[in-house]
């Protein structure tokens, strides 16, 4: 047998046959595995794909929905030129004061698109630009500023820090050097008040100088602030704006405790019920209106009175509201009175 080892033909056919089943065990195995394979690669496929459909879909109803709300601020640019050609003064009464609450502008995905939006006069808030003039601090705007503050509840070291914030991103040295060189008798007492202010406001004798924060757009740029309270921001907001100048307040908008700031001398229940009479009809007609039914003549003079009956600075925020997306846009818009309204700047957010 040449050495080999003899085997009965039985026992090699089945060997035989169990080797070739196992063999095709494997391939089958293996058919498996790169079925297997083939399907989570086509499953991880699909789901990007569909990712990427519903980001490209995402995308295109934000686009849309931008459109609409560019549109919108279009419109508030429109209804604004108008109502400065139909009155010279701003008023509650005024077209560009009604609210938009839910009106429908069409559909996007697959459902109804609402819009919410409203104009705000911002001179009808204290402006905190105005805390500085000719690089030192404005005593009246901070005895203003801090008066408020107390009206409407906010802390006194709050009110401190939230206008150092505001000016120490507005000094510039440069041109304050030159401006206190000034040395006529009124000049040098205007910056003794100044000097005076600053020391209420938590500075020394001098302000810093150089501008020592980035110049601020709105309150929300304070939050980035860890000694604000984001609290006292909240309540501020209805009364305190910034704007890129200085401003007057306007008194056919504002709120009372604006006027009993702004106005020295006027009791907070004198100015609610001045308000009262003017949002019933009795709107002021200038500024001369203001200082003689203020029945003030003895404590305050007409120079002094910082207040007047238009505005050019408004605020428009809109909101597009669709099934799966929720788009809001706000914007600031200065109006000349004589051409459309030019946007300042825009802010958008989901």
């Amino acid at each position: 047998m040449n050495g080999a080892r003899w085997q009965p033909a039985g026992l090699q056919a089945r060997l035989s046959t169990r080797r070739q089943h196992a063999q095709q065990g494997m391939a089958v195995i293996a058919v498996l595995v790169v079925v297997a394979i083939v399907a989570v690669l086509a499953s991880t496929l699909m789901a990007r794909q569909a990712t990427s459909i519903r980001a490209a879909q995402s995308e295109q109803t934000r686009m849309q929905a931008r459109w609409l709300l560019q549109g919108e601020i279009s419109r508030a640019q429109a209804v604004l030129l108008a109502e400065a050609k139909r009155e010279p003064s701003t008023r509650l009464d005024g077209l560009w004061h009604r609210t938009i609450s839910g009106e429908v502008l069409g559909r996007l995905e697959g459902g109804e698109v609402r819009l919410f939006s409203e104009i705000v006069d911002e001179q009808s808030k204290f402006n905190l630009r105005n805390l500085v003039s000719v690089d030192q601090i404005d005593p009246a705007e901070a005895e203003t500023f801090l008066r408020l503050c107390s009206l409407v509840g906010v802390p006194q070291e709050q009110a401190q820090r939230i206008a150092r914030r505001v000016v120490v991103s507005l000094v510039e040295a440069e041109r304050r050097v030159g401006a206190s060189g000034a040395s006529s008798p009124a000049a040098i007492e205007e910056l003794k008040r100044a000097r005076f202010a600053a020391q209420q406001l938590g500075f020394g004798q001098q302000l810093p100088t150089r501008e020592q924060a980035p110049r601020l757009r709105t309150l929300d740029d304070m939050l980035m602030d860890e000694a604000i309270d984001s609290v006292v921001l909240e309540r501020l907001r209805p009364y305190v704006t910034v704007l890129p100048a200085r401003t007057r307040t306007n008194a056919n908008t504002a709120r009372p405790e604006v006027l009993a700031a702004t106005i020295p001398g006027l009791q907070l229940d004198r100015a609610r019920a001045l308000t009262q009479a003017r949002d019933g009809g009795q709107w002021f007609l200038n500024r001369g209106d203001i200082f003689n039914r203020l029945q003030m003549q003895d404590t305050l003079s007409p120079s002094s009175l910082r207040v007047g009956v238009t505005s050019r600075w408004f605020r428009i925020s809109s909101a597009l509201q669709a099934p799966q997306t929720i788009l809001v846009v706000s914007a600031l818009l200065h109006d000349d009175k004589q051409t459309l309204p030019q946007v300042v700047w825009q802010r958008e957010g989901v």
